[in-house]
């Protein structure tokens, strides 16, 4: 369920911050949230800090498509629980789940399934969830499960290794897609722009979605 260029994406510290975030885009078509458990990398976000239940998002979240970045150790009870509160497209971090679990989980559910790996990880990595995944997640920042960082230049030889690889492959790329980058980004005719704090701390967060969808879709015509 592959909607706009330009998701939005919010780090959760709260559920009345995903309602915020929201209010913030009114009609905005996808949502991406940023989960984290203090384990897999050093950070937490709602629901594990403060705890809560991912169902308290389904009404809030029904209108938009929810996708959500699963960066915590244990992926398969936090992807259930995410089904169950609405989540359209689950992205898992291969570091965290088997190709064979991975496949069980996508032969059991309808949800657009998504993959990624930190930098650090080789691209060769990456192979065994290719024909698995639905699309890949190429992170743009060295240092995961929090934003505002600065751009790490390995993201771009990961797609590039990926369109060599296979040309037809869903690219998404998240974490330090702002202004500065969009254009470089967007050369690479990648088909989903996951943006942060150039969003969510914008002064009008509506304003700079529009600007930032109307400079991918530009891209995407030429």
């Amino acid at each position: 369920m592959l909607t706009s260029p330009i998701i939005p994406a919010i780090i959760p510290d709260s559920v009345d911050a995903v309602t915020s975030f929201l209010r913030s885009l009114p009609g905005v078509p996808e949502l991406h949230l940023d989960v984290v458990d203090g384990s897999f990398v050093p950070f937490t976000s709602w629901p594990y800090e403060p705890q809560g239940n991912p169902a308290e998002v389904l009404l809030l979240c029904e209108a938009v498509t929810l996708e959500v970045d699963l960066m915590v150790s244990a992926p398969l009870p936090a992807a259930r629980a995410w089904l169950s509160a609405g989540a359209d497209m689950l992205v898992f971090r291969i570091e965290t789940i088997t190709p064979e679990a991975l496949r069980l989980f996508a032969e059991e559910t309808a949800v657009t399934i998504g993959v990624a790996a930190n930098n650090d990880t080789p691209n060769e990595s990456l192979l065994p969830y290719l024909s698995i995944a639905d699309y890949v997640q190429v992170m743009g920042i060295k240092d995961i499960g929090t934003q505002g960082q600065p751009f790490d230049e390995r993201a771009i030889a990961r797609v590039e290794w990926l369109r060599a690889y296979d040309a037809a492959l869903v690219i998404s790329i998240d974490g330090s897609v702002n202004a500065e980058k969009l254009p470089l980004l967007t050369s690479y005719k990648l088909d989903r722009y996951i943006v942060g704090s150039a969003i969510s701390r914008a002064l009008e967060p509506k304003a700079a979605y529009a600007t930032f969808s109307r400079l991918a879709l530009q891209q995407a015509a030429t």
